[in-house]
């Protein structure tokens, strides 16, 4: 049963529509192949689907929506924590 929602297939993240605990699996429309939580996702926040380089783009929804501040990996919580904004 799916439990994230991915909006474009070129999406970096996904967002969790329920709670994830770390190791749990996490799902989406057009997943090839589960993601393990690195972390507990809290409900609606995001995870990473694919891996981002430091100083890379986060993509959701296709679009831009922050700099990766750290390496993140499939299954990493993604947040303030590891994300700068791009917001102008």
């Amino acid at each position: 049963m799916e439990n994230a929602v991915i909006v474009k297939q070129d999406d970096s993240v996904v967002t969790v529509i329920e709670a994830v605990t770390k190791g749990g699996t996490v799902t989406y429309t057009g997943c090839k192949q589960p993601i393990s939580a690195r972390q507990d996702i809290p409900i609606y926040h995001k995870i990473a689907i694919k891996a981002v380089k430091k100083g890379d783009f986060i993509i959701r929804y296709g679009e831009k929506i922050g700099i990766a501040t750290t390496d993140i990996s499939p299954g990493d919580h993604v947040h303030v924590h590891n994300v700068s904004s791009v917001r102008a």
